[in-house]
């Protein structure tokens, strides 16, 4: 029995020797084909006139897992398993299927991936929403996407789930408009107060004042003990959190200021006291 293990071990051993030439040239191929794929793929991500980030990391990576199975077929081959290199090929509409009723959602999520990629309904930096999930764009994988959220979490979204749902992005044409409302008093002149307000956001030169992007207030409803006015206006999303957290602030702040300023009130609710103890006196306390 020793014997026997020791003449195989022998006999694989002279085996190697005799296909070491052939292991090299295998190995020689393997390892340039993957520095070829290194290559390309730098070259796409660095020379390729593409502005979309992520399409542009798709690219590279597909070309370089292209390259390396290029490399693993050539190696197979050098090592005289032809057959099972053209097995591997021959067989990859049959291991797909099985590969995806085994893991599905890999599958799915790759194909979710490269629909992302090619449809491009984000870009890096933008500002998306997906089932609640709010944040900036990071990266894209072929699994998933990541996306830094606002409280500084990094989030990574399976690529399908981006596909199945609706997705809002925040920041793809740089333009978002909002809102706030504004109670007057039921005694103010609300024709004066809107120009008035006209007037306050004319001055403000971070807001677009041109043609369909021009603000604009609406009488929204008349309240308990307000007559509410709806102010429209849009901002730049482009550059998202300064925008939202800063100029929104500002822009409230100045049109109270301009109103009071020009003698407006800003009513509060009207609350309706009622005493159940008829005969009893009414308990009013003054104090200085």
């Amino acid at each position: 029995m020793k014997e026997r293990i020791i003449e195989s071990f022998q006999q694989f051993y002279e085996s190697i020797l005799d296909r070491s030439p052939s292991i090299i040239l295998g190995l020689i191929g393997l390892v340039l084909f993957v520095l070829i794929g290194m290559l390309i793929r730098s070259i796409v991500r660095k020379r390729v006139n593409i502005h979309d980030v992520l399409l542009k990391n798709f690219i590279s990576r597909t070309i370089m897992i292209i390259f390396v199975i290029i490399g693993t077929v050539i190696f197979l081959n050098q090592l005289g398993l032809g057959k099972a290199a053209s097995s591997l090929l021959a067989g990859a509409g049959v291991s797909a299927i099985i590969i995806g009723f085994a893991f599905k959602d890999i599958g799915e999520n790759f194909l979710a991936g490269f629909f992302l990629a090619f449809g491009r309904p984000f870009s890096i930096g933008d500002v998306i929403e997906v089932e609640g999930i709010k944040g900036i764009v990071s990266s894209m994988s072929f699994r998933n996407t990541q996306i830094r959220s606002f409280d500084g979490r990094d989030i990574f979204i399976p690529n399908a789930m981006l596909i199945k749902n609706p997705l809002t992005n925040f920041t793809r044409d740089g333009l978002q408009r909002h809102a706030f409302v504004v109670g007057l008093d039921y005694g103010d002149n609300v024709a004066e107060a809107i120009g008035t307000i006209k007037g306050i956001l004319s001055q403000e030169t971070r807001i677009p004042q041109e043609g369909e992007l021009e603000p604009f207030i609406e009488l929204e409803e008349f309240g308990t003990s307000t007559i509410n006015l709806r102010v429209y206006y849009w901002i730049n999303s482009f550059n998202y959190t300064d925008s939202l957290a800063l100029l929104k602030t500002e822009v409230m702040r100045n049109v109270l200021n301009g109103l009071m300023n020009a003698g407006y009130t800003m009513p509060a609710d009207i609350i309706e006291l009622k005493i159940y103890q008829e005969g009893q006196p009414i308990p009013v306390k003054v104090t200085q």
